[in-house]
């Protein structure tokens, strides 16, 4: 939902944003320097790391007063193999989850 058509981010706005997949929050911003959206939506996603999937990023300027919502679906590439599984004596691979 953009509550307002020409959403325009200045270095000296007060921004608060958020990146949740699935109800669950990623990563979020609460700052100033940005100097576009898409600067705070990049920022978002280096600090969220590595998911798939779709994602709602909430950005609000409480400077000018606007809030901007919008589905963003990511396909990042996933870790290597050699990181997420080490093969065991007999085999096996054995898969390293984080949590």
């Amino acid at each position: 939902m953009n509550t307002n058509i020409s959403n325009t981010v200045n270095c000296g706005d007060k921004i608060f944003a958020t990146l949740e997949c699935n109800g669950r929050r990623l990563a979020s911003i609460n700052g100033m320097g940005f100097s576009s959206l898409e600067a705070v939506k990049r920022a978002l996603l280096d600090l969220a790391g590595r998911y798939a999937g779709m994602a709602i990023v909430t950005v609000r300027n409480c400077t000018q007063g606007w809030r901007d919502v919008t589905a963003l679906a990511t396909m990042r590439r996933p870790a290597l193999m050699s990181q997420v599984s080490t093969v065991s004596g007999n085999g096996q691979y054995m898969i390293l989850w984080a949590s």
